[in-house]
C-alpha cells in the first residue's frame, strides 16, 4: 500500500541529493573566486610604488586562510612572498592577467589565481598575486554539505517513519471498512453501515459516501423486492381467475357456459398481456432498445384525437375541456400518445361522475406542456413521489382498474424526451399532472 510512495520518496531524496552536489559545486567555487578577488585587492591596498620604488607596508598579507600572496613584476619574477611548494615550477610560467581569477590544474588539483596590479600607469608594473587551492577552501564549505546531506537523509527517513505509522493507522481502518463491504456481500445485510471515529477528514468522507451508496443499494433492494412481489400478486390474480373458470368449464356442457367462460379467461388474459407489455416497456426504455423515432409531433393534436376516443367510451359522464394552444415539439408520437393517454385515463378513472377534466396544452417559460386537471378524490402528499414507482397504489384507489404501471411508464419516456412529469394534489380536490417538454 505504501510502495509506492516510499519508491517516490526515496527518487525524490536522491535528486535532492544530486542537485545539492551540483548546486554546491557551483556555490564553493563562486565564493572562492569571490573571496580571492575581494582579499587580494584589500591586501594589495598595503603595497605602493613611490618614484619606481616599490614599498611594501607591514600590515601586508603573505598568507591567510590558506591564500598565499605574493608581490611580482611583470615577467613573473617574485620581489616579496612564496609560491606553495606544490606549484612554485608551474606558477613562474604562469602569465598575469589583472583583475582576472583563473585557474590552474597540478596533480589533479584545482588551483585559483588573482593578479592585481599596483601603481598607476607609466610606472614599474607591480601586481599582487593571490594563489589558493581549491581543497584547502573546500573544507568548510563541504562541513555545509555534510550537514545538508544528513539534514535530506533525516527529514527523509522521519517523513518515511511518519508515512509508515500512518500507513498502518490508515490501513487497519481502509481494512475494516472493507471487511465490512464484504461482509455486506457475502451475507446480504443491507443494513450494515461502514463507520469511522477517527481523525483522518478523508477516511470518515469516505466512509459517509460508501453510506450512502449503501442506502440507495438498500433501497433498491427493497424496491426490487417490493417489484417481484406486486409482479407476482398482480399475475396471480388474473391467472387464479382462469384457472378457476377452467376448473368450472370441465364439468359443463352447456355452450352458452362454456362462451361465459372464454369470455372471463380472455379478459383475464388481456389483463395479463397489459402487464407483460408494460413490464417489456419498461425493460426496452431501461436498456435503451426502444427505438425512438424523433420527429415533430403537435401535442394539441395528439390530445384532440385522446379525448375523443376518451369520450366514446366514457361511462361516467365526463365533461373532458380543452383549451389548447398551438406545441409543436419533437418526439416519438406513439410514446407521448401512451403518456397523454394515461394521464387522461388516470384523471378520468379518479374522478367523481358527471365531473369536469381541464386539459390544456401550450407554451411556458421554454418549456412545451400537456396539463390535465381533474376534481376527484386528491393524492396524500406523502403518496405524491410514491405514485411515480412501479405497482404502486394510493390506498385510496386500491379497488379502482389498472396495475400502478401507467405513470411510471409516463415519467420513464418522458425522461427519455428530455422532459418530465410534475404532480400537485389536494385531498378532495382534485390533481394536475402536467408533462414538460424541451422546445426544439
Amino acid at each position: 500500500m505504501v510502495v509506492l510512495p516510499t519508491v517516490a520518496l526515496v527518487i525524490m531524496m536522491l535528486l535532492m541529493l544530486i542537485m545539492i552536489r551540483l548546486l554546491s559545486n557551483a556555490a564553493v567555487e563562486y565564493d572562492i573566486r569571490q573571496d580571492l578577488k575581494y582579499s587580494v585587492f584589500r591586501n594589495a591596498r598595503n603595497v605602493s610604488v613611490d618614484n619606481r620604488k616599490i614599498l611594501v607596508d607591514e600590515n601586508f598579507i603573505y598568507k591567510e586562510d590558506n591564500i598565499y600572496y605574493l608581490v611580482i613584476k611583470k615577467k613573473g619574477k617574485v620581489l616579496y612572498g612564496n609560491y606553495p611548494s606544490e606549484v612554485e615550477e608551474e606558477m613562474k610560467m604562469f602569465p598575469i592577467r589583472r583583475n582576472s581569477t583563473r585557474t590552474l590544474v597540478v596533480s589533479g588539483e584545482k588551483w585559483f589565481v588573482r593578479d592585481v596590479r599596483i601603481g598607476i600607469p607609466g610606472e614599474k608594473k607591480v601586481f599582487v598575486r593571490g594563489i589558493i587551492r581549491k581543497a584547502d577552501a573546500d573544507s568548510q564549505y563541504r562541513t555545509i554539505e555534510l550537514w545538508a546531506y544528513l539534514c535530506v537523509i533525516g527529514v527523509s527517513f522521519v517523513i518515511l517513519a511518519c508515512e509508515w505509522i500512518f500507513a498502518r493507522h490508515i490501513s487497519g481502518e481502509l481494512k475494516g471498512m472493507c471487511d465490512t463491504a464484504e461482509g455486506i456481500g457475502k451475507n446480504l445485510d443491507m443494513s450494515r453501515r461502514m463507520t469511522y471515529e477517527g481523525r483522518f477528514e478523508e477516511i470518515a468522507v469516505l466512509a459517509e459516501a460508501n453510506n450512502r451508496m449503501l442506502d440507495r443499494m438498500e433501497e433498491t433492494f427493497l424496491q426490487q423486492e417490493q417489484f417481484t412481489s406486486d409482479v407476482a400478486h398482480e399475475l396471480r390474480t388474473p391467472v387464479a381467475v382462469m384457472l378457476a373458470e377452467c376448473q368450472y368449464a370441465e364439468n359443463k356442457r352447456n355452450p352458452e357456459e362454456y362462451e361465459e367462460v372464454l369470455e372471463v379467461v380472455h379478459r383475464q388474459s388481456k389483463k395479463i398481456n397489459t402487464i407483460i407489455s408494460q413490464l417489456l416497456n419498461f425493460s426496452r426504455l431501461d436498456q435503451n432498445r426502444e427505438q425512438i423515432v424523433m420527429e415533430k409531433i403537435d401535442l394539441a393534436d395528439i390530445v384532440e384525437v385522446i379525448c375523443e376516443e376518451q369520450q366514446e367510451k366514457n361511462e361516467k359522464e365526463i365533461s373532458l375541456e380543452l383549451q389548447t394552444k398551438e406545441a409543436v415539439a419533437m418526439g416519438d408520437i406513439n410514446l407521448i400518445s401512451i403518456v397523454i393517454q394515461n394521464l387522461i385515463s388516470n384523471a378520468i378513472k379518479f374522478s367523481h361522475e358527471k365531473g369536469t377534466i381541464e386539459i390544456r396544452t401550450g407554451e411556458e417559460a421554454g418549456w412545451l406542456y400537456v396539463s390535465v386537471t381533474d376534481h376527484g378524490i386528491g393524492i396524500e402528499q406523502e403518496n405524491l413521489e410514491r405514485i411515480f414507482r412501479r405497482f404502486y397504489k394510493c390506498d385510496e384507489s386500491r379497488n379502482a382498474e389498472g396495475f400502478g404501471l401507467g405513470l411510471p411508464l409516463s415519467v420513464k419516456i418522458a425522461e427519455k424526451h428530455g422532459g418530465n412529469i410534475s404532480v400537485t394534489s389536494t385531498i378532495g380536490k382534485g390533481s394536475t399532472f402536467i408533462l414538460h417538454l424541451p422546445k426544439f
